[in-house]
């Protein structure tokens, strides 16, 4: 067998065998306290626009945060993270299935955030956006967890006692996950940071 087949064989059975093993780490960790900062700051903002009254505005604030800050700022930590791994010689896939997940997400999570708004629901509890983003978020991160690596499990474990707690303490507690969700990212992007850091083998 020459050598250019014997390489590709390798190449394809690290694949395989890649994918069938469980997520240990995540190289693309920066972009995760990114989106932690953005949404911690659309939150201060939600909060800060509910409590002076101006609730006509919440609808689009997370459009604005998401469309014109977010993701192209996603882009640029995703492109360099990428052109260190391949520098590295490996050429890192590109994750449909995550991406589809987390469009849907943030595209449910836009509707409901307008569909509160046009109802006149928002106005009278601002706060109810934080509980339907954080079931949004929750969903993901178990997502991640299973598909991309596990400390989005631990994240989510978070998000999910601050859930639990609003929805007990009532509809004046509902703003109590804001408070975490960005936190989740943070959280997540260090986990993934001491992963990397640990993980010896190449990606």
């Amino acid at each position: 067998m020459d050598e250019p087949n014997l390489l590709n064989d390798v190449r394809f059975l690290r694949d395989v065998v890649e994918r069938t093993q469980p997520p240990a780490v995540n190289r693309f960790w920066p972009v995760s306290p990114l989106w932690g900062c953005v949404i911690s700051l659309g939150y201060l903002i939600c909060a800060l626009l509910g409590m002076a009254g101006e609730t006509a505005i919440l609808p689009w604030v997370w459009p604005v945060l998401i469309c014109l800050v977010a993701l192209p700022l996603h882009w640029y930590l995703g492109r360099k993270v990428r052109l260190g791994i391949e520098q590295r010689g490996v050429r890192p896939r590109f994750r449909k299935d995550l991406a589809v997940c987390w469009i849907g997400i943030a595209g449910m999570g836009l509707l409901w955030t307008a569909a509160l708004g046009v109802s006149g629901t928002m106005a009278g509890n601002w706060s109810l956006l934080c509980l339907v983003w954080g079931s949004l978020y929750f969903v993901g991160y178990l997502v991640n967890g299973v598909l991309l690596s596990g400390e989005w499990l631990w994240a989510a474990g978070v998000l999910l006692a601050s859930l639990i707690a609003a929805f007990l303490a009532g509809p004046g507690y509902y703003w109590l996950p804001g408070l975490w969700i960005g936190g989740t990212f943070v959280l997540a992007g260090l986990l993934g940071r001491r992963n990397a850091r640990r993980q010896t083998v190449p990606v």
